[in-house]
């Protein structure tokens, strides 16, 4: 596989993986994270059947090694983020909560004078 040919791949992959259906084929939006992954595939696959076309198995077994490291990476880091917000949400509802019942306490007091 020549070099063009390579590039010919890669852009008829991600033009389908970017105009697939993907709404009405999951009856939903791709969500990001899937979006990712599946863009950065388009592209390293080809490139690794390229790689090892050319017997360039230690730079392959580097490439994926990045690739799977970074994934994870990300994973972790919106799972990060995830747990972040819903903290922020939880001291939030929390704060919303005592203001709530101070406020019907100062109601009750001035109800009772």
């Amino acid at each position: 596989m020549s070099i063009r040919d390579l590039i010919v791949i890669v852009m008829a992959t991600e033009f389908g993986l970017h105009y697939f259906p993907w709404r009405m084929a999951l009856g939903r939006e791709l969500p990001r994270l899937a979006a990712y992954t599946l863009g950065l595939l388009g592209m390293m696959v080809p490139l690794s059947m390229w790689l090892m076309d050319h017997d360039e198995i230690e730079i392959l077994q580097t490439l994926w090694t990045v690739i799977f490291t970074a994934g994870l990476t990300v994973f972790a880091l919106y799972g990060l983020d995830r747990y972040l917000e819903l903290a922020r949400r939880d001291v939030e509802a929390g704060q919303r909560e005592e203001l709530l019942a101070k406020q019907l306490k100062d109601q009750g007091n001035e109800q009772g004078r």
